[in-house]
């Protein structure tokens, strides 16, 4: 069939279906025919006056709206300085004006800071401003100035976004308006200039210089100025310029007018740290605001301890770790050595020597010793080798000294002895780009005196005080029992010590009876099948035994003397041995004392 017969048909087939549909709903009936008529006169005028309505309504709404908003709007500015100086305050300016036709409710402005920034006067946690200006008349204005501070740091651009919010009558507080606007503003250098001035190297342990200026630029005046210094810990204050407020390293300066006030000091220190270590001087400036404390200005200087070309040690004979013992003659040695590639002149060496246990009237040397200061100094007067000291050339000096007899024990206090050696190089001979007036090295030994401890035996007969009931003949006879009470007695000197054990055996033709007391917690025990009496205690204190009583057991043994020590002294004991463990040199000590006899002869 034809393109044009098949459009011709489904055209047909429409129309026919169309006037089917109206056949079908108005019937073909007569009365079918009248109630559609009646439907059709109603609805018609009913839908097109609802109509109408709602295109009245919302083009009333629409015009109230544009009207409202679009023909009126509120006035809002904003302004601030291009550019200000760091701890300066400035303020932000804002201005308001209501062209509405109606008044506008709770008009609120808010700003929240930037980091680095702060409300002048205000607490320093404060972040967020927000200040309602309640209802804003038709026509009416007004103007906010917020007041801010912006801290140093690096010079920074700093954006502040300020937000005006309002609701209107008509919609009420559920539907609030808001606007927000942008001021930039340069954060350049800090109105309080600050310099911190070091030299860039210096030798260790040697005195160097730092200056402080400071300056204030601003056009307003600073009041309570304060300087606060952070030194590292190894930095040693010795003095300044202006005496500090408090812990040689805060300044309260006063007020510093403003365009061009200032000052300056200098402090003197050292630093006492390792070779080629590098360490930090800081510096700020802080000053009072509207009641409020800033940090207003802040400096670092950077300093490097250079290698000293003098390199020095002390030992005793090649030894550094090495503990002393008490009546041990001790042979320091001083060596040096020049790593410089100059020859440096006119060298002294000096050693102070500190400690209780250093027995000074043995002293010898080819140094000078001042035993009022017990410092010992060799120089070319004494030792020709120091008059130069060539490039990579070392050398020694020596002196002998011997330790006390006897501990100097006088209170509880008295314990863990030390000795120490402090040793200095110098030489008017100056590195380049050293800040020093000479060249210097420093030295120290330190070497801990052993601790010890002592045991003493006794035996006795008669013995009331120790409260045991010794029975047999006196003198001792051959074959007959006789009842002795041994002493042990340990006294402890200059260390704490732990894990102590005293022990001995007892001796042919000895008993142990069990009788056994001591003046600690722990009591000496008895082995039977090896005869040896074993004593062990956790813990003694320094000095117990000579500034308190010592620590003490008591044991019973009985005594029968054989046919062959008769005229003789029967022993009753073995060695006595007592160990410890020294506390406080991490060191094992030892003590014996010979074997314990009756003390009589025994009888036949």
């Amino acid at each position: 069939m034809p393109l044009n017969d098949l459009n011709k048909n489904e055209i047909n087939l429409k129309d026919s279906e169309e006037i089917g549909w109206k056949e079908g709903f108005t019937g073909s009936t007569e009365s079918g025919s009248k109630i559609y008529s009646k439907i059709d006169k109603i609805s018609k005028p009913l839908f097109w006056a609802l109509f109408v309505i709602f295109v009245l309504v919302a083009a009333g709404i629409g015009f109230y709206f544009y009207s409202y908003f679009l023909n009126r709007d509120i006035a809002f500015s904003l302004s601030a300085p291009q550019s200000v100086l760091a701890g300066v305050p400035f303020d932000i300016e804002t201005g308001t004006k209501n062209n509405f036709n109606n008044a506008l409710n709770d008009v609120r402005i808010s700003v929240i800071l930037p980091e680095g920034t702060f409300f002048s006067g205000e607490n320093k946690e404060k972040r967020f401003y927000d200040k309602s200006f309640g209802t804003l008349e038709k026509d009416a204005n007004f103007q906010e100035k917020i007041s801010i501070i912006a801290l140093p740091g690096s010079q920074t651009l700093k954006k502040f976004n300020v937000k005006i919010s309002y609701y209107t009558p008509a919609l009420g507080a559920g539907s609030r308006f808001e606007q927000t606007k942008t001021v930039e503003v340069f954060i350049g250098e800090s109105a309080l200039r600050l310099d911190v001035i070091a030299p860039q190297k210096v030798l260790n342990n040697e005195d160097f210089k730092i200056e402080i200026h400071y300056r204030n630029m601003a056009d307003i005046n600073f009041s309570n100025v304060e300087l606060g210094l952070n030194y590292p810990d190894s930095f040693i204050f010795k003095s300044s310029t202006i005496v500090p407020s408090g812990k040689n390293n805060t300044w309260f300066l006063g007020d510093l007018p403003k365009n061009g006030s200032e000052g300056s000091l200098v402090i003197t220190g050292r630093v006492v740290s390792s070779d080629k270590s590098f360490f930090e001087i800081k510096g700020d400036l802080l000053a009072e605001i509207s009641g409020q404390e800033y940090l207003i200005s802040e400096k670092t200087a950077q300093l490097n301890i250079a290698s000293s070309p003098l390199i020095l040690s002390v030992s005793i004979g090649d030894k550094r770790d090495y503990i002393v013992s008490l009546r041990e003659n001790l042979r320091y040695k001083i060596s040096y050595r020049n790593s410089s590639d100059v020859g440096l002149n006119d060298v002294i060496i000096t050693a102070k020597l500190t400690g209780e246990m250093f027995d000074f009237k043995t002293f010898s040397s080819n140094g000078f010793f001042d035993s009022k200061n017990n410092v010992i100094t060799w120089n070319v007067a004494n030792t020709s080798n120091l008059r130069m000291i060539g490039p990579g050339a070392d050398g020694y000096v020596e002196f002998q000294i011997r330790t006390k007899e006897d501990f100097p024990i006088k209170r509880e206090s008295d314990k863990n002895f030390v000795l120490s050696v402090a040793a200095e190089i110098s030489s008017p001979t100056v590195p380049y780009q050293v800040s020093s007036d000479k060249t210097i090295s420093f030295a120290n030994l330190k070497n801990n005196v052993s601790g010890a401890v002592s045991i003493s035996a006794s035996a006795l007969f008669y013995d009331p005080s120790s409260g045991i009931n010794n029975k047999g003949q006196f003198p001792p006879k051959v074959n007959q029992p006789t009842n002795f009470t041994v002493h042990w007695e340990i006294t402890n000197y200059s260390t704490d010590v732990s894990n102590i054990k005293v022990n001995a055996f007892l001796q042919s033709g000895v008993r142990w009876t069990g009788q056994v007391k001591s003046n600690i917690n722990s009591l000496p025990s008895y082995d039977e099948r090896t005869q040896e009496v074993v004593w062990n205690i956790d813990k003694i204190l320094a000095t117990k035994g000579i500034i308190s009583s010592p620590v003490e057991a008591i044991f019973q043994v009985e005594a029968t003397p054989n046919v062959t020590q008769t005229g003789t002294n029967m022993p009753l004991l073995g060695q006595t041995t007592i160990r410890a463990s020294d506390d406080f040199n991490k060191i094992n000590l030892m003590n014996f004392i010979a074997p314990l006899n009756i003390g009589i002869s025994v009888a036949q």
